[in-house]
Protein backbone atom coordinates (compact mmCIF):
# COMPACT_ATOMS: atom_id res chain seq x y z
CA UNK A 1 0.00 0.00 0.00
CA UNK A 2 1.09 3.30 -1.10
CA UNK A 3 1.64 5.89 1.76
CA UNK A 4 -0.09 9.52 1.05
CA UNK A 5 1.86 12.51 1.19
CA UNK A 6 0.68 14.93 3.66
CA UNK A 7 -0.84 17.55 1.27
CA UNK A 8 -2.35 14.88 -1.32
CA UNK A 9 -5.33 14.30 -1.53
CA UNK A 10 -6.87 11.09 -0.86
CA UNK A 11 -7.66 8.75 -3.91
CA UNK A 12 -11.61 7.88 -4.62
CA UNK A 13 -11.21 4.29 -3.68
CA UNK A 14 -9.72 5.08 -0.07
CA UNK A 15 -12.55 8.03 0.29
CA UNK A 16 -15.37 5.48 -0.50
CA UNK A 17 -13.95 3.15 2.02
CA UNK A 18 -13.79 5.82 4.23
CA UNK A 19 -17.38 6.48 4.19
CA UNK A 20 -17.78 2.39 3.81
CA UNK A 21 -16.06 2.62 7.62
CA UNK A 22 -18.15 5.53 8.52
CA UNK A 23 -21.52 3.72 7.78
CA UNK A 24 -20.64 0.88 9.69
CA UNK A 25 -19.11 2.43 12.65
CA UNK A 26 -22.74 4.72 13.25
CA UNK A 27 -24.87 1.63 12.36
CA UNK A 28 -23.17 -1.42 14.23
CA UNK A 29 -23.71 0.52 17.93
CA UNK A 30 -27.30 1.52 17.20
CA UNK A 31 -28.57 -1.83 15.93
CA UNK A 32 -26.79 -3.49 18.76
CA UNK A 33 -28.03 -1.21 21.41
CA UNK A 34 -31.49 -1.65 19.93
CA UNK A 35 -31.21 -5.34 19.55
CA UNK A 36 -30.47 -5.08 23.84
CA UNK A 37 -32.44 -2.78 24.47
CA UNK A 38 -35.39 -5.27 23.01
CA UNK A 39 -33.88 -7.97 24.90
CA UNK A 40 -33.79 -6.32 28.48
CA UNK A 41 -37.47 -5.11 27.97
CA UNK A 42 -38.36 -8.52 26.73
CA UNK A 43 -36.98 -9.73 30.04
CA UNK A 44 -38.46 -7.01 32.36
CA UNK A 45 -41.44 -6.52 30.78
CA UNK A 46 -41.41 -2.78 30.56
CA UNK A 47 -42.72 -1.00 27.28
CA UNK A 48 -40.16 0.64 25.89
CA UNK A 49 -37.43 1.90 28.57
CA UNK A 50 -34.28 -0.43 27.36
CA UNK A 51 -34.95 0.31 23.73
CA UNK A 52 -34.44 3.51 23.77
CA UNK A 53 -31.45 3.86 26.42
CA UNK A 54 -30.35 1.06 24.04
CA UNK A 55 -30.76 3.11 21.00
CA UNK A 56 -29.26 6.75 22.60
CA UNK A 57 -26.52 4.75 24.31
CA UNK A 58 -25.54 3.46 20.62
CA UNK A 59 -25.74 6.63 19.07
CA UNK A 60 -23.54 8.05 21.53
CA UNK A 61 -21.43 5.11 21.15
CA UNK A 62 -21.62 5.58 17.10
CA UNK A 63 -21.31 9.15 17.02
CA UNK A 64 -17.86 8.67 19.20
CA UNK A 65 -16.54 6.29 16.89
CA UNK A 66 -16.95 8.53 13.64
CA UNK A 67 -15.44 11.70 15.44
CA UNK A 68 -12.32 8.83 16.56
CA UNK A 69 -12.60 7.74 12.88
CA UNK A 70 -12.35 11.19 11.75
CA UNK A 71 -10.35 13.67 13.85
CA UNK A 72 -7.41 13.22 11.84
CA UNK A 73 -9.24 14.88 9.01
CA UNK A 74 -9.81 17.39 10.75
CA UNK A 75 -7.37 18.54 12.09
CA UNK A 76 -6.09 19.42 8.44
Amino acid sequence: MQRMKKNEPPSVWQSLALVGQLGFIIAIPIALGSILGNYLDGLTHKSTLFLLLGLLLGLVTGIYGAYRLLAPFLKR
